[in-house]
């Protein structure tokens, strides 16, 4: 069963990239640039985003490059330690990242018309009790 739950997850996940790809391209984007972005907007240090994103360092150090060529974000020097970068989204990084989240939430939103309201809540619901760590419940 748990298999099975996991090869569903991976299938809708590679379905909605795949159907958001072309939006991505168009707006001059890689796959997982939106979650990057995304976090960069949280989270302005690149220890951060890789703690956050389980990536390697190399790899995330290698995407804000790009997207700082692409203008989508900006690199600064961190007043309180000068050994430190930090990033923020430029404004054109800003509208890059609400239009992809756009086009992904339009693919997510024409699979989920296929459940109804309640099925909706409760499929929020099973997913965050999944989501929750091991110790969540556990005193």
């Amino acid at each position: 069963m748990a298999w099975t739950i996991l090869t569903s997850i991976w299938k809708l996940s590679r379905e909605v990239r795949e159907e958001t790809l072309p939006c991505l391209e168009r707006l001059g984007l890689a796959p997982t640039d939106p979650w990057l972005l995304s976090e960069i907007e949280k989270y302005h240090y690149p220890t951060e985003v890789v703690r956050i994103m389980q990536m390697p360092a190399p790899t995330v150090s290698q995407m804000l490059k790009r997207l700082e060529a692409n203008g989508l974000v900006a690199r600064s020097l961190d007043l309180g330690d000068l050994r430190r970068y930090h990033f923020q989204l430029t404004e054109h990084g800003k509208a890059v990242l609400e239009e992809s989240r756009q086009c992904m939430l339009r693919a997510m939103e024409r699979r989920l018309e296929r459940l109804t309201t309640a099925q909706r809540h409760q499929f929020v619901e099973l997913l965050d009790i999944l989501a929750e760590g091991e110790t969540a419940g556990k005193e």
